[in-house]
């Protein structure tokens, strides 16, 4: 758009200086010559006072008059983009990495019930999510639209909802499944991504609220509620892993072996074996409260804390295996509660196991549950 040109025309410039001696006095540049009708005088006072010897007062009165010329050259319509839409905005926070998971097809397992499971390639995070990057998104989030049930909490003792101190970097806990999926939506737009959690079958309108409302304690069966959302599977943006994701980047060695369903995740013996199981696991032998992500020794594919730690949600409802052989299996279509895996640092050593499950309703929190993000490669 061309600005518009604005001609000043300065006519005069008077200047009125007692002194008892000589002083040098400001001076303006010449005008140029202009017969436009003038839209407005100034008149500007300004006292200086100078000591030396002999000293002396000046007082200077400035009228000028100003002739105003614009001629607009084009009729513009003005467009505003809204400053909440994001387009690839850094996260500048630590351990947010993907690890990839090339996937295969393995033996899922609960320690009892099984099936083989065919799982296609996608990213998994290389840590649980801090509390650090939970509040960051949170805080964007809560300024863009979005509305959450739960502010979470550093770890096992953090105040909720409160700026991050020295225990950032221990994963977020005191949230529930709902809160968790509102974020992944809130951390795909605020990174660029397209969200994967919708309220209609289109996926035009992201879910942007966990508030419970009336159903603090009960399912909303509704499609397209916080606990029955439609989902883009296909999507770029940050989800939960299903169970099956989960227990593919717990287990994986190279694609033809996989760790043992009794060993903790990156483990070189059962979780029998206690000093094995504390190389990789924050649990009840070798801690009493959370601790801050990647302590330990990371699994094969370079995850920290698969096992241990806090305990993780994921997308699944919690129900019977399949009879058959699947292929990227997302769970039951309904059910009351969610599946959760890993262990956590208040668990035995027998809760570290790769082959181990458990759940919790979707609008439970815990001290210790966490999770940790994945995304459709």
């Amino acid at each position: 758009m061309k600005k518009n040109i604005v001609l000043v025309t300065v006519l005069a410039v008077f200047f009125t200086i007692a002194m008892t001696t000589g002083c040098k006095k400001n001076s303006s540049p010449a005008a140029p010559a202009s017969t436009n009708t003038p839209n407005y005088t100034q008149t500007y006072m300004a006292l200086f006072t100078h000591t030396n010897s002999p000293t002396f007062t000046m007082t200077a009165t400035i009228t000028k008059t100003i002739f105003v010329t614009s001629t607009p050259t084009s009729t513009v319509t003005p467009t505003f983009t809204p400053t909440s839409t994001a387009t690839n905005s850094p996260v500048p926070v630590a351990y947010t990495g993907l690890a990839p998971v090339p996937g295969g097809t393995f033996t899922q397992t609960d320690g009892i019930n099984s099936f083989s499971h065919s799982i296609s390639a996608f990213q998994i995070g290389e840590y649980q999510v801090t509390y650090d990057l939970w509040y960051t998104v949170r805080i964007w989030a809560i300024g863009n639209g979005y509305t959450f049930q739960n502010s979470g909490t550093e770890g096992y003792n953090g105040t909720i909802g409160a700026a991050p101190t020295t225990a950032k970097y221990q994963p977020v806990t005191a949230i529930n499944w709902r809160d968790i999926i509102v974020w992944c939506n809130a951390y795909s737009q605020k990174t660029g991504l397209t969200s994967v959690y919708y309220s209609d079958s289109g996926f035009t309108t992201p879910i942007k609220s966990s508030i419970s409302g009336s159903y603090g304690g009960v399912i909303n069966t509704t499609a397209g509620s916080f606990d029955n959302p439609y989902v883009n599977w296909s999507a770029n943006g940050y989800r939960l892993p299903t169970e099956g994701e989960y227990q593919c980047a717990a287990s994986y060695k190279d694609g033809s072996n996989w760790t043992p369903n009794n060993y903790a995740s990156g483990a070189t013996d059962t979780v029998s074996d206690i000093p094995a199981t504390e190389v990789v696991a924050w649990c009840h032998s070798n801690c009493d409260n959370t601790q801050a992500v990647g302590g330990k020794t990371p699994n094969t594919l370079g995850i920290y804390d698969m096992s241990g730690n806090v305990w993780e949600w994921c997308w699944d409802w919690y129900g019977t295996y399949p009879a058959t052989e699947s292929a990227n299996y997302t769970g039951p279509a309904s059910g009351s509660s969610r599946v959760i895996r890993g262990g956590s640092y208040s668990d035995a050593a027998n809760y570290m196991q790769v082959g181990y499950r458990y759940y919790d309703s979707p609008y439970d929190t815990g001290s210790n549950s966490g999770f940790r993000i994945a995304r459709t490669n």
